[in-house]
């Protein structure tokens, strides 16, 4: 991995430029790659593991150059970054990645993907729901390309009041909640009785000890790393939602590789974003020890009492975001 450069985004860039200049002797593609999660994050870890399987795939001849930490802008920036080919290579929240392809709305709805085994067959390269997300990103004509699965766990829910066991308890607290750029999660909150607010998780503890929310949504791997604890100790392991997050390449990013490389390229992503999937069951159990030793109350929840409310909203959902095929594939999972 070429050593990272600093500066403001368009410094960055340029950084990134230049490092494939000086070093097209041994590698001839840089790829620039971009991530929200700074370097303890599973994103940042697929995108370390991409890059090996990239090395290793194509002879040392195309590799990344990885920027952290929002360095080169959040999700929805990057994911623009990928279209107008000024990045060649992001991480995106699935929820996130919706505002784009309204399909991927679908797994924002709790519990559409039932438990890891669900949810790890979803996202094998051969399932008829990864093929299906694939075409929908095709159809979309953004310009990029789904390239592989990544995921940050299953997601809980935390606060900075009390302990939560059932909607109920949300409902009587009356927080105001971090939620993704994506309507579904913000009604499916909502009708949990929380109060949506919209923004990157990177401003979320800072809001957090300005009183501007009270409770977010996330993984513990990235409540952990965004040290959410700290501020927001009740931890409720709702897991509602085993996270559909996507590797993009722009198409722009893949004319830079040489064509009889590409087929390698692609089967780098392929691989390296499985073993992340695979590694992530791991990560996640770290992070709760984490969570625990530094504070953080984690409670059982009542999960049948969360998924009542949600009954028509699947359907709903599959229809409005024209998603009933990939519906229909989950459900045959």
């Amino acid at each position: 991995m070429i050593h990272k450069c600093e500066g403001l985004r368009a410094v960055v860039l340029g950084c990134a430029f230049l490092a494939g200049s000086v070093s097209a002797g041994a590698q001839e593609v840089v790829l620039s790659a971009g991530t929200e999660s700074n370097e303890d994050g599973l994103y940042y870890k697929t995108l370390v593991l991409i890059d090996e399987h990239l090395r290793e795939k194509t002879g040392g001849k195309v590799g990344f150059e990885i920027y952290p930490n929002q360095q080169l802008g959040n999700e929805l920036s990057m994911i623009e970054g990928l279209r107008s080919g000024s990045l060649d290579v992001a991480v995106a929240g699935g929820g996130n990645f919706a505002s784009f392809v309204p399909s991927f709305q679908i797994f924002s709805v709790p519990y559409i993907l039932k438990d890891y085994e669900t949810y790890r067959a979803a996202m094998a390269p051969d399932s008829q729901v990864w093929l299906l997300m694939q075409q929908k990103v095709a159809d979309a004509e953004l310009g990029l390309q789904l390239a592989a699965p990544t995921t940050v766990g299953s997601r809980w829910f935390a606060n900075t009041r009390s302990e939560v066991r059932t909607p109920a308890d949300i409902k009587a607290l009356g927080v105001r909640m971090r939620v993704q750029a994506n309507p579904i999660e913000a009604e499916v909150w909502g009708t949990y009785g929380a109060i949506p607010v919209n923004m990157p998780m990177p401003e979320v503890v800072a809001a957090m000890r300005q009183g501007v929310v009270e409770a977010v949504e996330n993984a513990p791997d990235i409540l952990y790393t965004y040290k959410v604890q700290e501020s927001a100790k009740y931890m409720a392991r709702t897991d509602h939602s085993f996270y559909v997050a996507v590797v993009l390449i722009g198409d722009a990013a893949l004319e830079k590789v040489p064509e009889d490389l590409r087929p390698a390229v692609k089967e780098a992503f392929i691989v390296g974003g499985q073993a992340l999937l695979d590694a992530s069951v791991e990560a996640q159990e770290k992070a709760i020890k984490a969570l625990k030793a530094d504070g953080a109350i984690i409670s059982e929840v009542d999960k049948a009492a969360f998924r009542e409310p949600l009954g028509p909203l699947y359907e709903k959902v599959a229809k409005e975001a024209e998603a009933e095929d990939i519906l229909a594939a989950i459900q045959a999972l």
